[in-house]
């Protein structure tokens, strides 16, 4: 199972992927959200495995935003991501420059301050 460092490795990883396009000319502000997603997940993951919880579904690393009280104030945010990312992947939902700035900047950035908050010192 991936460690704390490895998820804050993807995590990074993804936000270079992100940081690659020009939200204002891309024709793929589709992959750019669902990239801003999973560098959230990876944010949240690399708590998780401080607590040595290690979860491959989405819907099982859900119910632990509801049973750990320092996941619970980012939910919110989190979903937002998630759903998005789903709706960009399945349903083809179609985004501005300015809507994928805006998950970035905030939802996003409130995910990773909040996690990189909580995380140990290594």
């Amino acid at each position: 199972m991936p460690d704390r460092r490895n998820h804050l490795r993807q995590a990074g990883h993804n936000e270079k992927f992100i940081n690659h396009f020009e939200l204002d000319s891309t024709i793929f502000l589709d992959w750019v959200v669902t990239g801003i997603f999973y560098s959230a997940l990876h944010y949240v993951e690399a708590y998780l495995a401080t607590k040595d919880i290690h979860l491959r579904k989405h819907k099982a690393r859900d119910a632990y935003f509801q049973k750990l009280s320092d996941l619970k104030r980012i939910y919110r945010d989190y979903r937002t991501l998630k759903d998005d990312s789903e709706g960009a992947r399945y349903d083809l939902q179609q985004f501005q420059p300015q809507e994928v700035h805006q998950l970035f900047t905030q939802e996003f950035n409130t995910i990773k301050n909040h996690i990189l908050r909580l995380l140990p010192t290594p």
